[in-house]
């Protein structure tokens, strides 16, 4: 008995001098002694200075260590800050400190906000030189002996914060409310848990969206490996799982993985990320069960190339499938990406058309209107590399538009791009396309060639409303030639001709009926309204014509259509951006031997009655033009005048005396005057 009380009282004497020990330590030991310390091996190893500014003081929650205030890192060659840190905890080993050593464990770390800057040059305020190439930092003062080490167990970094500001990619986007934690932390090829959580801001897009990610990890950094097992992103509805291994990264480092996602709708994820949110009359005849979407990827590369063997895009009953390959630039030539993609019939009309567009009237349609800023088309990236691509599809139904089998080849080859669309199906007649991108001039060159053979056009009025007025086959044949490097530049410069024509035609001739109705009620002979008992569609054996652009949209239109015995010339051009045109016309009636499908009489032959065409275009059609009164009031007048003069030589001609009639007619001049 006595033994064990003798026991008791060594081991509480023994405890009791550790915890005397320990504080003896907390108060003899200052932990700002640490400061210097800790700056000079996080520059050696990093090339970043790291700033103390605030105090080292010891902590009991939430972990037993040190606790750091204010603590910012700035990069030697960079004016602006990189990071700054509000709070940081420290779990240390207590033990060690009794050996003047700080072994620490874990880190706890809140309000952390990180700058990432690009200039338009490139040149970011991150040095990305690795530790044996990076600049020596500056020397400290003060500096300490204490020996430092660290096997963390945990890291937990709560609120947090990144900006990126990149000139040179269009970037503006801001990383927030960041939450990280992991558990068992190594790099000793030993798994652990971590999970990441943040919201991002694209201030550019005005767009956010919040993004969870977590995996078990294994990292061994002695070999340059590190694996993500049961990989988990979550970008709501979206889910995506799989995995992703990095290998030899201190040598040749590659990688390869796959990502699967889960079935979700579609037209949510848009709504949330993409697009403005859309009515659910939007939908038309669609309903969210017929909108389920999935994917799946495979990857893998290394340094040199990247390979996708496998891309699969599921929608409903449609599949697309991609198989890519990219290969870096290096010393045999520019960097290469090889693609194919096939599908089979494709419905995306509830992707690309509205509800209010596919009801809409001709009266109301609305072409696109030019953008507000202009947009840069990539010609440094066809510059840099060549690209080698096949689209197969079965079928396309895009914004209301139906498309037979489609194959397309696209072409980039030093510096040139060449697309083509082999004949597609298109309401009963095919459609082709070539399209040929020179970049290698300033301003670069683009050629463009398209034919539409046989098109029955009443397949056309659903989703193109501005057809309505035609039914028949329709030609065209164009040929157009562009010059920039953005898409304003290649509008206020395109020039070249379409021509086409309407065989088995039917038209509805309104609006020549409104302007006839017009221009006939001013006649002085009284004919009245002449085209009132016309009737409101025609049958024409010829109706054809030409547009020619020569450098732009905004003006030097010329348009002429022929049907039979009328002829429309204008000239003038559409405004984008205040999406209306401007036309100065004539309106042209011949009479035999032109076919005399619409009689008209002899008085309103072969005059050039002039018309005004000015409108937006979202106005009715009936509002697109007009006569110009003024100019008609001025050709009856000088109708009417000839008409005297014509009958007067007929006179002089019929009745007086050959020896007089030169006579005669001078004194008629005299007058006339």
């Amino acid at each position: 008995m006595k033994l064990i009380k003798i026991l008791l009282l060594s081991v509480v004497s023994l405890a009791l001098m550790a915890v005397v020990a320990l504080a003896l330590a907390f108060y003899l030991i200052d932990p700002n002694r640490y400061k210097p310390a800790i700056q000079t091996v996080f520059a050696e190893q990093t090339g970043i200075n790291l700033n103390i500014a605030g105090d080292i003081s010891w902590a009991f929650n939430p972990v037993f260590g040190l606790s750091i205030s204010d603590l910012r890192l700035t990069n030697p060659q960079s004016p602006a800050e990189l990071a700054s840190l509000g709070q940081l905890a420290i779990k240390v080993e207590p033990r060690a400190l009794l050996d003047g050593q700080l072994q620490m464990q874990e880190f706890i770390a809140e309000d952390l906000h990180i700058n990432w800057i690009v200039d338009a040059q490139g040149n970011g305020n991150w040095p990305l030189q690795n530790a044996e190439t990076a600049a020596p930092a500056a020397p400290v003062s003060n500096s300490s002996d204490t020996p430092i080490s660290a096997v963390i167990e945990q890291i937990t970094v709560s609120n947090a914060s990144l900006a990126i500001q990149d000139a040179q990619m269009g970037i503006n986007t801001n990383f927030d409310n960041l939450n990280f934690s992991s558990r068992n932390t190594n790099v000793e090829n030993r798994p652990f848990s971590f999970e990441l959580g943040f919201e991002v801001t694209d201030n550019i897009a005005q767009n956010n969206a919040n993004i969870s990610i977590s995996s078990n990890a294994t990292v061994d950094l002695a070999r340059g490996d590190a694996r993500l097992d049961d990989l988990q992103i979550k970008l709501n509805p979206l889910q995506l799982s799989g995995n992703l291994a990095i290998t030899d990264m201190n040598n040749t480092p590659a990688f390869s993985g796959n990502l699967n996602s889960n079935t979700f709708i579609l037209s949510d994820f848009l709504d949330l990320y993409v697009r403005e949110a859309q009515p659910d009359s939007a939908l038309g005849e669609y309903s969210d069960q017929e909108d389920q979407f999935s994917l799946a990827l495979e990857f893998n590369g290394n340094a040199e190339q990247i390979n996708v063997p496998a891309v699969t895009l599921n929608l409903d009953n449609m599949r697309v499938q991609i198989d890519a390959e990219y290969r870096a630039e290096n010393s045999f030539g520019p960097a290469n990406l090889r693609y194919n993609l096939s599908a089979n019939a494709l419905d995306l009309n509830r992707y690309t058309v509205s509800a209010d567009t596919q009801d809409a009237s001709a009266d109301a349609t609305v072409p696109p209107s030019a953008p507000a800023q202009d947009t840069e088309l990539p010609v440094e990236l066809l510059q840099s590399m060549n690209i080698q691509a096949s689209h197969t599809v079965e079928s396309l139904a895009l914004a209301g538009l139906q498309f037979g089998a489609i194959d397309a080849q696209l072409r980039v080859q030093d510096g040139v791009l060449n697309f083509d669309l082999r004949p597609v199906a298109f309401y009963d007649g095919q459609l082709t396309t070539t399209v040929s991108y020179d970049t290698r001039p300033n301003p670069a060159n683009l050629t463009a060639m398209s034919s539409v053979q046989n098109v029955n056009v009443l397949g056309l009025a659903q989703a193109l409303p501005l057809t309505e007025f035609a039914q028949g086959r329709l030609n065209v044949e164009s040929v157009h030639t562009l010059r920039g490097r953005t898409v304003n530049q290649l509008l206020d410069s395109v020039s070249g001709t379409t021509s086409f024509s309407l065989n088995d035609n039917t038209i509805d001739i309104g609006i020549v009926k409104q302007l006839f109705s017009a221009i006939s009620v001013l006649s002085p002979a009284g004919t009245g309204d002449l085209a009132q008992q016309w009737p409101d569609t025609v049958q024409f054996s010829n109706f054809a014509g030409h547009l020619i652009l020569d450098q732009g949209l905004a003006e030097n239109q010329e348009l002429r259509v022929t049907m039979d015995n009328f002829e429309i010339a204008a000239d003038g051009g559409i405004d984008l951006n205040d999406a209306s045109f401007n036309y100065n016309a004539t309106l042209t009636v011949f009479g035999e031997p032109a076919t005399q499908t619409i009689p008209v009489g002899e008085l309103y032959q072969g005059v050039g009655w002039p018309v005004i065409c000015d409108a937006s275009f979202d106005a009715a059609v009936s509002e697109y033009c007009g006569p110009d009164f003024g100019r008609v009031r001025e050709l009856f007048v000088d109708i009417s005048a000839n008409a005297v003069q014509r009958r007067a030589q007929e006179e002089i001609t019929e009745r007086v005396p050959e020896e007089l009639q030169d006579a005669a007619r001078s004194l008629l001049d005299r007058f006339r005057r």
